[in-house]
């Protein structure tokens, strides 16, 4: 009877633990790039609802008709290391929109800017504001639509 292992088994546990390793790697891969995919989906509905939230509080009047118009905003993620905040990652966020009168509602205008500009409270056409947020992503281009009544 023989004691210990043949060169032959420690061959075939080498190759096993090996795709194993490959298996595992491959893994941790496909989930990196899974959370990167689903931080800059998240990070373009924080910008779009930034904006939509930028012209409520405008107040629905205020809000100007625009017809497909487009600007880039950068999203930035930091990490704060030993007190110094560092920036890990910046990418651009292209929005495309288009702000049309919505002529099925009306709205009481009770915003902050009517307030201060002294406006009572008024009734006013709601707008109807179509928002677009495309970003790059690897070797594409990613997007998502918005569309919100401003009352």
């Amino acid at each position: 009877m023989k004691k210990g292992f043949g060169l032959m088994e420690v061959m075939i546990a080498a190759v096993v633990l090996g795709f194993l390793i490959i298996g595992l790697n491959r893994l941790q891969s496909g989930n990196r790039e899974a959370v990167l995919r689903v931080r800059t989906r998240d990070a373009a509905q924080i910008v779009a609802q930034n904006f939509i939230d930028s012209l409520s509080r405008q107040g629905v009047s205020s809000v100007d008709i625009v017809t497909d118009k487009k600007d880039t905003v950068f999203y930035e993620w930091k990490s704060i290391e030993n007190d110094e905040e560092k920036i890990i990652d910046k990418r651009p966020y292209i929005r495309n929109y288009t702000i049309s009168v919505e002529k099925t509602l009306n709205s009481v205008e009770s915003s902050n800017y009517a307030r201060i500009a002294g406006i009572k409270d008024t009734l006013s056409p709601a707008k109807k504001v179509d928002l677009k947020v495309k970003w790059p992503f690897k070797n594409s281009w990613q997007e998502i639509n918005v569309l919100r009544v401003i009352k």
